[in-house]
């Protein structure tokens, strides 16, 4: 994909179950923009990464503007138009079932649906289901919960057409974590609350403003700053109460995400999936407007999460510091949210089908 790293996790999750739980399936990981015209997925790449860092409105356009509905033909005209080389990968692999886990590569699925007979499924990687995902030739949705089942169908989805198994991720995320271990590798107390800043790879801006904000609190605190370099300089300059680390880009990041209280995250689908596992308390800041903002909705509506910005970052942060109990109660809703072993289920779907 050429852009959000969470498809290409959410496929790979997919692929790794298959092969967990069978040795009679063929199963074939592939980049669908890198077999359809080169420009198109050079231009997504472009338009999708200068609008989450400089401009808000593109985004916005983006996910709402272009919004339109499976029967509209012009979705299909333009991915008819961009197919390139797609036809040939279909010819040489002849799969029985095409599961695509963005919206877009579902319609050079549908294209050429009829031609080679396979069925299609969708995983949408979203607690949001934006119309983009929704064309009239997929035969199943795998959506995150049964609580956007209503949502999807308001968009003609049947509802036979849908299975609630969750987001799909590592099947390291299903097993059983040891907290200790995971607690003496990052240094930290098992006496006092642990709030880990996670970002993303592109980790600066209004970043830094938070940790400058919740530095000055008796907790361990953990910065993962990404591939910015500058703003782990800077962060490590810090001074306040907390016993801060910081890192770059972490290794079997589930081990750590196991053993905080607090998270503070954009909020990815595949991180807040993540999250389900082991339930932090989350707390989101800086997420996409019009894609991550949704899934915001969802996670505060269940009372698992809170907005943080640079601005309410000490009130927030301070107020779940002196009430351990509302850290429980948000950890324990997001548990309830969490769907187990999704990975497998839609392989186990998908073999049924």
């Amino acid at each position: 994909m050429p852009i959000g790293a969470g498809h290409f996790k959410a496929a790979s999750a997919v692929k790794q179950a298959f092969e967990s739980l069978t040795d009679r399936a063929m199963v074939r990981l592939e980049d669908a923009f890198k077999w359809c015209w080169p420009v198109y997925g050079k231009g997504y790449k472009i338009i999708y990464e200068f609008g989450q860092k400089y401009s808000n409105a593109v985004l916005l356009f983006w996910y709402k503007g272009t919004g339109i509905k499976g029967s509209d033909r012009k979705f299909y005209l333009w991915h008819k138009f961009t197919a390139y080389k797609i036809s040939r990968l279909l010819d040489e692999f002849r799969p029985d079932y095409v599961l695509c886990v963005h919206w877009s590569p579902a319609y050079y699925a549908a294209i050429f649906k009829k031609r080679f007979g396979y069925r299609i499924g969708v995983v949408i990687t979203d607690y949001y289901i934006h119309q983009h995902w929704v064309n009239n030739e997929v035969d199943d949705f795998f959506i995150p919960h049964e609580y956007l089942a209503d949502q999807i169908m308001g968009y003609g989805v049947r509802k036979e057409k849908l299975h609630p198994l969750g987001i799909p991720i590592n099947l390291a995320m299903e097993g059983i974590i040891d907290k200790a271990s995971a607690r003496k590798r990052f240094n930290i107390s098992e006496k006092k609350i642990c709030a880990t800043v996670m970002g993303s790879r592109v980790f600066g801006g209004e970043w830094y403003e938070i940790v400058r904000e919740i530095v000055d609190f008796d907790y361990d605190l953990l910065v993962l700053c990404g591939d910015n370099k500058e703003a782990m300089s800077k962060i490590k300059q810090l001074k306040g109460r907390s016993k801060l680390s910081v890192y770059g880009m972490v290794d079997k990041i589930q081990e750590l995400i196991a053993v905080t209280d607090i998270l503070i995250t954009k909020a990815g689908g595949i991180t807040t999936t993540e999250a389900t596992r082991t339930g932090p308390a989350l707390l989101f800041a800086n997420s996409i407007i019009g894609l991550e903002d949704k899934n915001e909705e969802f996670f505060i509506k269940h009372g698992a999460a809170t907005n943080l910005t640079k601005e309410n970052a000490r009130k927030v942060v301070s107020d779940l510091l002196v009430n351990p109990k509302k850290i429980a109660a948000m950890k324990e809703n997001l548990l309830k949210i969490g769907k187990r072993d999704s990975a497998r289920n839609i392989a186990k779907t998908i073999l049924r089908l």
